[in-house]
């Protein structure tokens, strides 16, 4: 491997591993909307699919949210609440998991097409329709102009299809075969199946970008720092990713029988 191959696979590297730290774990759906959130502020609001999807992250964190506190009021019988309890408990992780890989493929697709280092890995990769519409977007950031309305939503149909087809579909269908044995069935699809999801996403779109944008920084499941600068925000927690992975790091170095010897 030469020179320039070594450091390209070496931004990969640590492109991967902060995409993956950014989009948090299964249950991290609020830390989820703050990166999304980031990704359409950062296009200038020309990425409407990274909005549209930090709203799904906090309606999917807002359903499971409702649906353990109905699961608390109701009077089951103690193996009756066990029982979709745990149910509950594996589709919050499915869920979770798959909004997890959606956020990791578009964000990794918007980092990799803005990194001119990494554009033969951005055109290996993905889509040539959307490498050409996430190379617009990223002009058009850089010129602080908005693209036209149908790439803005060509852009998020593309998006909207990596997303998909980078999701494993088989945990979630698993956990909603079991919830739907539990006395919950009703009440997850209403809130949290693909039909509810859906009717959700066609009525922010109906209100627009910018009523969508405001009630979401205003949303009060996020953190108050986040609703008083998002970007200030945003860069807090980045900075603290990064720690956590350095100590993690010192840690992973600090089992090594070795690691003096080597450090010497």
């Amino acid at each position: 491997m030469d020179i320039i191959a070594a450091h390209r696979q070496g931004l990969i590297e640590q492109l991967d591993e902060e995409v993956a730290a950014q989009a948090g774990r299964p249950r991290d759906h609020v830390q989820r909307a703050i990166v999304l959130h980031h990704l359409y502020d950062h296009s200038r609001g020309n990425h409407l699919w990274a909005l549209a999807e930090a709203r799904r992250s906090l309606c999917l964190a807002a359903g499971v949210a409702t649906l353990r506190r109905r699961l608390g009021r109701w009077g089951w019988t103690i193996g009756h609440r066990e029982e979709a309890g745990a149910a509950l408990e594996r589709l919050a992780e499915a869920l979770g998991g798959m909004a997890r890989s959606r956020t990791i493929a578009a964000y990794r697709a918007y980092r990799v097409t803005g990194t001119q280092a990494l554009r033969d890995e951005a055109e290996a990769w993905l889509d040539p329709s959307l490498t050409e519409l996430l190379g617009q977007c990223h002009t058009a950031r850089r010129a602080g102009s908005i693209l036209p309305s149908e790439a803005q939503q060509l852009l998020a149909v593309h998006c909207e299809q990596l997303a998909a087809e980078g999701a494993d579909p088989i945990a979630v269908d698993a956990a909603w075969a079991a919830i739907n044995v539990t006395g919950l069935r009703r009440a997850a699809r209403r809130l949290l199946d693909d039909k509810a999801l859906a009717k959700q996403a066609a009525r922010d779109q109906r209100r627009g970008a910018i009523r969508l944008e405001c009630d979401l920084r205003q949303d009060p499941a996020l953190p108050a720092s986040f609703r008083a600068n998002p970007a200030q925000h945003f860069y807090a927690l980045q900075q603290m990713l990064r720690e956590r992975r350095r100590q993690q790091w010192r840690e992973a170095c600090d089992l090594e029988q070795d690691a003096f010897e080597l450090a010497a």
